[in-house]
């Protein structure tokens, strides 16, 4: 942190990103990317120092390991479909094909001359840009926040204290990115925290399962507004599908974080 926020603060001077709350989605990347990047380095030198491994924060690169991820990835995409389904089939949302979604203005029109569109780009380069970067995030969040974090209060707190401040940090770190107005969602990020948490245990340490579910997550919320698959129906109630951008205030999307935590405490 000491090292990644200064370098996010620099690339939001280099890049003229204004530092206000919420930051614009469009901006929260190039931010977000000199902290993740320098996440690892930081682990590195840590572990050496403690003399450790990359074993004892739950990664371990063999096929158990990537089986586990797999297994948490399936899950989570699936529950958003299967949620965003739901919605669809109450008419709260309604489904449009890739081919009906609006074409994106391209941001530098200059650059195409005037009055052109920049050209949409096919679902597949949509997927393959998706994929990697919430893989890339599910990863550094999860060795951040369930394996070096874990690690260090696991030592000095008992197991149930230890686990309510994990989930707290993960919540409330958020807030760096939403400011106030992300305080709706502490909630539901703290399951969600919770949750991971609970993955990693009944992975018998392994952060497998747990990178599989975050990625999951992101990547399908991330691809379904990708490809701007969905547009707006009747209004549902906020209570249940949640406040716009933010869909861990409602209760649908909280309970599936529940059911997901409930199928792993059963059959994990």
């Amino acid at each position: 942190m000491a090292l990644g926020i200064p370098a996010s603060l620099l690339v939001a001077r280099i890049g003229q990103i204004p530092l206000t709350y919420p930051v614009a989605q469009q901006h929260k990347l190039p931010l977000l990317l000199p902290l993740y990047l320098l996440a690892p380095v930081a682990v590195e030198i840590h572990r050496r120092l403690e003399a450790g491994t990359w074993s004892d924060y739950g990664i371990a690169w063999n096929q158990t390991f990537w089986t586990l991820m797999l297994v948490g990835f399936a899950i989570a995409a699936s529950g958003v479909v299967a949620l965003v389904a739901l919605q669809v089939g109450l008419g709260w949302r309604r489904w449009q094909s890739f081919a009906q979604a609006p074409i994106t203005k391209s941001k530098s029109p200059e650059a195409l001359g005037p009055n052109q569109d920049a050209p949409a780009p096919s679902p597949g380069v949509v997927l393959l840009a998706v994929l990697p970067l919430a893989l890339f995030v599910g990863w550094i969040e999860e060795l951040i926040f369930r394996g070096v974090l874990v690690n260090g209060l696991g030592q000095a707190w008992p197991v149930w204290l230890m686990a309510i401040a994990v989930s707290l940090i993960f919540a409330v770190s958020h807030l760096v990115w939403d400011g106030p107005a992300g305080a709706p969602q502490l909630p539901g990020l703290t399951v969600m925290g919770a949750v991971l948490l609970l993955a990693r245990w009944v992975a018998g340490g392994s952060l497998g399962l747990a990178w599989g579910l975050h990625a999951g997550w992101v990547f399908a919320i991330a691809a379904i507004d990708a490809l701007a698959l969905l547009k707006p129906g009747k209004d549902g109630p906020v209570w249940l599908v949640g406040l716009p951008d933010q869909p861990l205030t409602g209760a649908l999307p909280m309970g599936l974080l529940v059911l997901t935590g409930v199928g792993l405490w059963v059959f994990g």
